[in-house]
């Protein structure tokens, strides 16, 4: 996984799941807001981002992830993906954080830091912690709920 700063202070990262696999390539998985691309009444709507053999540049942080307990790597690779695209993109609102540089969201709102953390419980369980001295991770803590990667959520 991966972070990459915006400007507040101490400064916000956005996170990217990168799955390196010496078969199948690079693939990065991330949530973005939507801008006029999907249409202007699917405006700032959180969807699933994803891009093949190219690493994001500007990462500050990298944080390895490990399987959770009776998982391969592959598996859990393949679960990422497999969930990532169920995602029921274009439902939910995209949000900013309290008083728009806050460190968390308000409760029931997302951004793509919950949408990662939302991913990774969909397939761990959990919410890893992750460590981020020096940075925000405002949406961290408030993962998007399982059913957006079920492709169950209702427009």
């Amino acid at each position: 996984m991966a972070g990459y700063v915006s400007w507040p202070d101490p400064p916000d990262l956005h996170f990217s799941i990168i799955i390196d696999d010496a078969y199948s390539g690079i693939t990065v998985i991330d949530g973005q807001p939507t801008f006029t691309e999907a249409g202007v009444g699917n405006f700032k709507l959180i969807r699933t981002n994803k891009y093949e053999n190219s690493l994001p540049g500007g990462a500050k942080v990298r944080i390895p992830l490990n399987p959770p307990a009776g998982m391969s790597r592959q598996e859990f690779a393949r679960k990422l993906i497999e969930n990532s695209q169920r995602f029921a993109s274009y439902v939910a609102p995209y949000s900013a954080p309290k008083n728009v540089r806050g460190s968390q969201m308000r409760s029931g709102e997302y951004n793509s830091s919950s949408y990662v953390a939302g991913l990774l419980k969909s397939v761990m369980g959990y919410v890893p912690l992750v460590p981020t001295p020096g940075y925000q991770a405002p949406g961290w803590e408030s993962p998007m709920p399982e059913y957006y990667y079920k492709g169950e959520a209702i427009r």
